[in-house]
């Protein structure tokens, strides 16, 4: 059993491309209020995509749990993720936006990433790949939070990612990781780790560019 130190070398070796993702253009704009609408648009329309490939990530996670523990923790962990949809939902009908679009080339590759890890790799690379998005988001849209507090039109976005519900499942996955992750598997989870993180500045920099299929 490896110790909670894990967690730490994680965050130290991917320090650089996490620095980036949470100080991206694209949170520091929205945090001043300085994000076009439209770019805020588009990052509504690819997460909702993440998301409903995101629970099917977690139901492969959730088929091979070992324990009650680990599953329980999972299946509540499905339930929050519907909730997120409502979010989506929520604001798209009130901006009449459109939900059922194309995956752009990074949220395709991202999620992509995500199923075949939960498919073909150990539990802990899945458990890392996990870990690794969710405390992406919390220390992400935490920066937005202390700039931004709950203001209207973001507060449910940032209420969902910043509560303290939200900070204890990141440090219970965190623990998860550890429980069943070994030293011998630490170039593996390092990697799946690192590959989570560089996947997570890159979906922040393609919603802010716009970027799409060049064709």
């Amino acid at each position: 059993m490896m110790s909670t130190t894990l967690l730490d070398e994680l965050l130290t070796e991917a320090r650089p491309i996490w620095e980036a993702m949470t100080a991206h253009p694209f949170l520091r704009e929205l945090a001043t209020g300085r994000l076009p609408r439209e770019r805020f648009d588009f990052w509504v329309q690819q997460d909702y995509r993440f998301v409903q490939d995101g629970l099917r990530f977690l139901a492969l996670l959730i088929a091979r749990a070992p324990d009650e523990e680990l599953r329980r923790g999972l299946l509540d962990a499905a339930v929050a993720f519907r909730n997120e949809l409502t979010i989506f939902e929520d604001y798209a009908r009130q901006r009449g936006l459109q939900l059922e679009v194309e995956p752009t080339p990074v949220c395709l590759g991202y999620t992509s990433f995500l199923l075949a890890t939960a498919a073909t790799g150990s539990l802990g690379e899945t458990l890392a790949v996990l870990w690794g998005a969710e405390k992406a988001y919390y220390d992400a849209w935490s920066t937005v939070r202390q700039a931004l507090g709950l203001a209207e039109p973001y507060a449910r976005w940032i209420e969902n990612w910043t509560s303290p519900q939200f900070a204890a499942w990141v440090d219970w996955l965190g623990a998860q990781l550890v429980r069943w992750s070994s030293s011998a598997e630490y170039p593996a989870l390092r990697r799946a780790f690192l590959a989570t993180a560089r996947y997570e500045y890159l979906f922040w920099d393609m919603v802010y560019t716009g970027t799409t299929w060049p064709i």
